[in-house]
């Protein structure tokens, strides 16, 4: 089996492995967008749905013959370990006869991006890796590992060709609510030949990273809720299922109700199998704050139902978090509609921003 890792050596994200066999089979791990541009500069808007024969030109897309769809297929499969731009930002761009794997939770979450995110895009080809055991891919057998990660459902992808057994950790962390994952890893995968680990904080003391468990992060803003006489406004990704979680404990602990936006109650929905734990939008003492874009993309993309339910079951609106900001929590995402949302409630109260 021959390794070849095309990007995310020498730096973090753009992350691309490929395989191949003995026998002339090729797989690719992960083919993720580089998180920015050569000189540190923000990617242009759009930048990852441009033309993929633009992109591979310009360095962009990993110079891979047979992956993509401007070339004759000549690659197996795509598989990828989690929903993270910089593991999945690219993986449209490959041939459609190409099948792209990931877990439920991975796959989930593409299709809320397609529907919510301007210009987002999603293989062609999506297929679910099993929850247990492999799946066979030419020559090589590939099984998904559940790992500790900020992103929802994460695989460590095990991968054996050949006679030989490579461990692909994607990314992994040892601080979120699943911390027995990456205890067990090493048993999970068993004997291996080769170890291609995330490598983010390797070489830091222990502890330099400044990462709180996420049990510490849910008694922190329990007693900042219990505490702050306002609105408290926690800012975290919608993708960041332990944060909604802990945010959605010490609520309850408090006596508030936790409000999130109509796309991170989609999302929420859309996981419930893969993160039972999650607050829902018809959960108790949860409410949706509703933006009207994303209320117009759920109605084009024939949601509007869905929309109606979760406004029966607890819309909330900038004036009622206004007239009373004890009684909420709002779990925001960095985006225009928490910018307005904030200005307004500054004119009557002074939220609390973590």
């Amino acid at each position: 089996m021959i390794l070849t890792i095309h990007r995310g050596s020498k730096q973090i994200g753009g992350s691309c492995v490929e395989l191949r066999s003995a026998s002339g089979d090729r797989i690719l791990l992960d083919v993720g967008m580089p998180l920015t541009q050569p000189d540190g500069r923000d990617w242009p808007h759009g930048t990852m749905t441009r033309p993929g024969e633009e992109l591979r030109r310009e360095g962009v897309l990993p110079d891979i013959d047979g992956l993509y769809a401007d070339s004759t297929r000549d690659v197996s499969a795509l598989v990828l370990s989690h929903a993270h731009l910089d593991h999945h930002g690219l993986a449209h761009h490959v041939h459609p006869n190409v099948p792209v794997y990931g877990s439920r939770g991975t796959i989930e979450m593409l299709r809320a991006s397609k529907l919510f995110v301007p210009d987002a895009a999603v293989p062609a080809d999506l297929r679910e890796l099993p929850t247990a055991g492999t799946v066979s891919i030419g020559s090589f057998s590939v099984r998904g590992i559940p790992v500790d990660h900020a992103a929802p459902d994460s695989r460590a992808l095990l991968v054996e060709a050949d006679g030989q057994r490579l461990l692909y950790s994607g990314d992994l962390r040892a601080h979120g609510r699943q911390r027995h994952l990456f205890d067990e890893l090493p048993e999970a995968a068993g004997a291996i030949d080769v170890l291609v680990l995330e490598g983010t904080t390797v070489g830091q003391p222990q502890g330099s990273h400044g990462f709180a468990v996420e049990g510490d992060v849910e008694i922190r803003l329990t007693k900042l809720l219990r505490h702050d006489g306002g609105l408290v406004v926690v800012i975290a990704s919608g993708q960041n299922i332990d944060r909604a979680v802990s945010v959605y404990r010490a609520a309850l602990a408090t006596g508030r109700e936790l409000v999130i936006d109509s796309y991170q109650a989609y999302v929420l929905m859309a996981l419930k199998d893969v993160c039972p734990e999650a607050p829902q939008f018809d959960s108790a003492s949860v409410r949706v704050k509703f933006i009207q874009y994303h209320v117009a993309k759920l109605k084009d993309a024939g949601f509007w139902e869905l929309a109606c339910r979760m406004s029966r079951a607890g819309k909330v609106t900038a004036e009622q978090l206004a007239a009373n900001p004890s009684g909420f929590v709002y779990l925001a995402r960095s985006s225009r509609a928490t910018v307005d949302l904030l200005r307004y409630l500054a004119r009557t109260t002074r939220p609390t921003v973590v």
